[in-house]
C-alpha cells in the first residue's frame, strides 16, 4: 500500500525540491534517520514511483515520469496548505480509487478492503476540507479534486506494473482493481502469488485448449485459489468470441457450476470489467437449458455444441 510516509517524500519532491536529491539529503530534510529514508525510498523504487541511481558512495533520487505524479504536482502546488499526505496515503488512496464516480458508503465498503468505521471516517476528513461532497447519500469528488480518483488509480496501476514485470515482459492488464489483477504475458511466471487462469486452468478442468499463445495470470491479496466460477470468468474476460465461450460452456458442464454461483462471481468482475459479465453468464445458461433454442450470435448451433462436446469427452 502506498503509505502516508511515501506521499510525504513525494510532496516534498514536488514542492521543495523538484530534482535529483541524495538520501542523506532527504533525511536530513525530513528529519529521518538514514536507514529510515533509505527503506522509505527503495519502497517507492518498488512502486514505479521514484528512480534511483548511485554517485560515489551516494545514491541519487528522483520521482518516476508518470502520470498520476503529473497529475498530483497541480493540487500540490495549488493547494499547498492542505495536508495531501495524511489526506491521501494508505487507505485514504484506496477510496478515492472507487470514488471515480458517485458512491454511497456501502458501495465504497463493498469494493475497499478497510473497515466501515475507516471508510466513514476518511469521507469524514475529505469532506471536511472540501475534497469530497455529499448528496442524497452518494459521496463525489468535488472539482477541483475530481483528478484524485485518476491519480489513485494511477499509482496502484504503476504498482501493479511493477510487480508483474519483475517477473515477465509483453504485459497486457485485461481487468485490475486496486487490490486484484487479471493479465496477460509473454512467459511463465514462477512466483506463488501469480496464479495461472484461463487455458492452464482450462487443462485442471479436462477442456484442454488446441492453442494458447499467451499466458494468463490472476493477482489478488484477497483469496490464494481460484474457484472455477473465477476461471470462467477470467476466460470471458480474455476472450468473448464465439469459441471460447463454448468452452466456458464446457468448463460449466464438466464442473457442475450453478447459475447462482457463477452470477455470484461474475457480479464481483464485473464493476471493472469492459464487457457485461453478468449478461454473459445468463446467456450462457439460457443457451444449456434451452438445448440452443435461445441463443445468441456468439454461441455455436446446438448441434456443434454437442459434437464438440463429444471431441471432449463432455456429456450434455
Amino acid at each position: 500500500m502506498i503509505a502516508e510516509s511515501h506521499f510525504r517524500f513525494i510532496s516534498y519532491f514536488i514542492t521543495e525540491q523538484g530534482s535529483e536529491v541524495s538520501v542523506t539529503t532527504l533525511a536530513s530534510k525530513l528529519e529521518l534517520s538514514r536507514g529510515h529514508t533509505s527503506r522509505i525510498v527503495t519502497e517507492l523504487e518498488t512502486h514505479g514511483i521514484a528512480q534511483t541511481r548511485s554517485s560515489g558512495r551516494e545514491k541519487l533520487v528522483t520521482l518516476a515520469d508518470i502520470e498520476p505524479i503529473e497529475q498530483l504536482e497541480g493540487l500540490l502546488t495549488e493547494y499547498s496548505h492542505m495536508e495531501f499526505p495524511s489526506l491521501i496515503g494508505g487507505s485514504g488512496l484506496e477510496l478515492l480509487y472507487y470514488l471515480d464516480t458517485a458512491r454511497t458508503a456501502t458501495e465504497l465498503l463493498e469494493r475497499c478492503t478497510v473497515s466501515r468505521a475507516t471508510i466513514y471516517r476518511r469521507l469524514d476528513e475529505l469532506q471536511k476540507v472540501g475534497i469530497v461532497g455529499k448528496s442524497n447519500s452518494r459521496y463525489q469528488l468535488n472539482e477541483p479534486f475530481t483528478v484524485l480518483s485518476s491519480v489513485a488509480q494511477g499509482l496502484f496501476h504503476q504498482s501493479h506494473r511493477q510487480e508483474i514485470e519483475r517477473h515477465t515482459t509483453g504485459i497486457n492488464f485485461l481487468w485490475e482493481t486496486h487490490d486484484e489483477y487479471l493479465f496477460a504475458c509473454d512467459s511463465t511466471i514462477e512466483a506463488d502469488s501469480f496464479i495461472p487462469t484461463g487455458s492452464a486452468q482450462f487443462e485442471e478442468f479436462d477442456v484442454p485448449l488446441l492453442t494458447r499463445d499467451r499466458h494468463h495470470y490472476f493477482k489478488t491479496d484477497r483469496h490464494p485459489d481460484l474457484t472455477p466460477a473465477d476461471v470462467v470468468c477470467h476466460m470471458l474476460l480474455i476472450d468473448d468470441s464465439s469459441r471460447y465461450r463454448t468452452y466456458c460452456l464446457l468448463v460449466i458442464v464438466t464442473q457442475g457450476i450453478a447459475e447462482d454461483t457463477l452470477l455470484d462471481r461474475a457480479a464481483h468482475y464485473q464493476p471493472a470489467a469492459s464487457i457485461d459479465v453478468s449478461e454473459i453468464v445468463e446467456i450462457l445458461f439460457d443457451y444449456l437449458e434451452t438445448e440452443g433454442d435461445t441463443t445468441a450470435e456468439q454461441l455455436p448451433a446446438w448441434d456443434t455444441f454437442t459434437e464438440t462436446a463429444e471431441e471432449y469427452a463432455v456429456s450434455v
